[in-house]
């Protein structure tokens, strides 16, 4: 019995209210109780879901703070609890602060409504500075085309002419007029790319927000498959505008079958929750993503990583990842990850990214496992190419 309905009840002193009729319908009172109970549970479930399904603010430090604040609110509406955060004292007679529980939520869903339609903003604003930027470019280009051609003419009318004198003043004209030009080009290009960053730059930091929200894998916490094929979209597009550097690592899990098979699926899903987490410690900034990427496989992007930079980082899991006990496993047993990881190309689409970074994992672990080997990029050369090896 809810509480509304449970006060109802002992407040009628009079105990044929709540008798049922004659013909077996229930009392007015009965119904009308059953009615308010039921809308309380179900406005208490819809304020727990505002609460879970919310994304976090620009000025919100801590994702958590509306979700809990939400949870306090869903307990006063069903049974009259306090709310510390919005300094509501429990209800001692049934009643509720129902004015402070709906300015809450309109004072909430206008500074949703507003940071949204900001960054709406943001994004059609970045759009137009980018095609903006694009046409500058190409009228640039254009400008450019049309002072070497005017420089041209003017060896070339001093050439007609014969004299030595002429044609060495028309080169040196013409090859300051160019040096100038390309000077000039090149100030502007460099003045667009710094203003496309930063506006880069911003943009990304809510796509970190954005990311955030996006569903984790139950098991391991770290974030889904959705989540890591969309990020990888954005990585591809920000390299395409910006020309940063990305890496993709997949890992896979040596031997998982035979850990499932000898001590039990529980002990598996241990191992995979141990992988999660140390994938995280050694994954650490927020710019990176870890992922699982099925199954007894996890995928790791890390954004501004070129593959000097990331060549310790992943070597590094791969030393610490055998530190992992095996539940119920005799002493000693220990897990080991085999890693497979490649930097981005301007010519990569999704797919030739990670079939690239796929092809390294199966050559790490035809090469014993417990190891990680880079791919480099078709137009790039480098020294340790991968093995030539089978993928069956």
């Amino acid at each position: 019995m809810g509480f509304l309905q449970q006060t109802i009840t002992e407040a009628d002193p009079d105990p044929e209210a709540a008798a049922p009729d004659p013909d077996g319908k229930k009392p007015a009172k009965m119904i009308e109780a059953n009615l308010l109970d039921g809308a309380l549970n179900t406005l208490g479930c819809v304020i727990r879901t505002m609460g879970s399904e919310s994304f976090p603010l620009a000025d919100e430090t801590n994702s958590e703070e509306f979700s809990a604040h939400c949870h306090e609110f869903a307990c006063h509406v069903e049974n009259g609890s306090a709310v510390p955060s919005s300094s509501i004292v429990a209800s001692a007679d049934g009643s509720r602060e129902w004015k402070q529980l709906r300015r809450f939520f309109i004072d909430r869903r206008k500074d949703e409504k507003q940071f949204v339609t900001e960054r709406l903003e943001d994004y059609g604003e970045f759009v137009e500075d980018l095609l903006s930027g694009l046409r500058q470019i190409g009228q640039r280009d254009q400008d450019t085309e049309q002072s070497i051609r005017q420089s041209l003419d003017i060896i070339s009318r001093a050439l007609n002419a014969g004299a030595l004198s002429d044609i060495k003043a028309a080169l040196e004209e013409s090859i300051e007029r160019v040096g100038e030009t390309f000077t000039r080009q090149k100030q502007e290009y460099e003045s667009q790319i710094n203003q496309l960053n930063e506006r880069m730059s911003n943009l990304r930091q809510d796509l970190v927000i954005v990311r955030e929200e996006m569903q984790r894998d139950d098991l391991t916490e770290v974030f889904n498959r959705g989540a890591f094929d969309k990020a990888i979209s954005q990585s591809i597009n920000a390299h395409f505008i910006l020309n940063q550097p990305v890496t993709v690592a997949l890992i896979d899990v040596d031997n998982f079958k035979m850990i499932n098979d000898q001590w039990g699926h529980s002990a598996g899903d241990d191992v995979l929750r141990s992988i999660g987490e140390c994938l995280e410690r050694s994954f650490i900034r927020k710019s990176d993503l870890v992922a699982r990427y099925g199954g007894d496989e996890f995928a790791v992007i890390l954004h501004d990583t070129k593959f000097d930079h990331s060549k310790p980082l992943v070597e590094r899991f791969i030393d610490s990842v055998q530190d992992i006990v095996v539940p119920y496993a005799p002493e000693g047993t220990r897990v080991s990850c085999s890693a497979g990881y490649t930097e981005i190309s301007s010519a990569d689409t999704a797919e030739t990214l990670l079939m690239r970074a796929d092809k390294a994992l199966y050559a790490a672990k035809a090469a014993g496992r417990n190891c990680a080997i880079y791919a480099p990029p078709a137009e790039e050369s480098h020294p340790d190419p991968i093995p030539a090896v089978s993928e069956t």
